[in-house]
């Protein structure tokens, strides 16, 4: 069966598959292989409940989808692991050492062409249209923002007044993770080598999340450890 007569359901369990092989090796080396195995066996089932209930946002054509829907791929795994009770500091590390993991094993010239794409012209125009389009709230679930026209400092940039991965989670009583979720945006431009100022996130309580990227080239901070970034206020993490 080629790629392109498979369902998108199916092409969706495909790359969660994908995902489940950088959950093992970050979990297995934290709480060994007997309990790791255990839990992604439980994994599988817990997206597929999970995948029915991701909310419209219009699709493939909304520029956020891909961002909500690889956010739901680890939602099984920190399901799990809350069930577990471990703290939710530990399973926010686990959060950011996945996506850190994952974001570094793509290999260079892919991770080349993602920096290239952040300045490119026609990117930044999608930006702008997606704003606009956001501002219209055709879908409840859906991320509002603005576009920030660039400056001295800043090629543009966007501030985000409703998130969609926040909605969702909160909507699945999962608020508290969300501030690593954004921690791992952190790992990603570190990865591909672009720079970034972000000093407040929705899901850390501010009233916006702050995106400006930056003209000049400058060192990605790593993301981790929390109380190094400045968006990060701490306010639903619990011991």
């Amino acid at each position: 069966m080629s790629q392109d007569t498979l369902s998108a359901p199916t092409k969706i369990l495909l790359a969660f598959d994908v995902s489940v092989f950088f959950q093992r090796k970050v979990l297995k080396k934290r709480y060994g292989k007997q309990k790791t195995d255990i839990w992604l066996e439980n994994a599988r089932q817990v997206f597929k409940s999970i995948y029915s209930l991701i909310p419209d946002i219009g699709g493939k054509k909304n520029i956020m989808y891909y961002n909500l829907v690889l956010a739901t791929f680890i939602m099984p795994m920190v399901i799990i692991l809350k069930k577990e009770r471990f703290p939710t500091r530990e399973i926010g590390e686990q959060i950011f050492a996945l996506a850190e993991r994952a974001y570094n094993a793509v290999p260079f010239p892919l991770r080349l062409l993602n920096r290239f794409s952040y300045y490119k012209k026609r990117n930044i125009e999608k930006w702008k249209l997606a704003a606009e389009e956001s501002s219209l709230c055709k879908f409840p679930a859906d991320w509002v923002f603005e576009y920030v026209k660039g400056g001295a400092d800043y090629l543009y940039g966007y501030d985000i007044r409703e998130c969609g991965i926040y909605k969702f989670w909160c909507s699945q009583g999962l608020e508290e993770f969300v501030p690593y979720l954004c921690l791992t945006d952190w790992a990603k431009w570190k990865s591909i080598g672009i720079s970034v100022e972000r000093t407040q996130t929705i899901a850390n309580g501010h009233e916006v999340c702050n995106f400006r990227y930056c003209r000049q080239q400058k060192e990605s901070p790593s993301g981790w450890p929390p109380e190094s970034m400045p968006e990060w206020t701490g306010r639903l993490e619990s011991k």
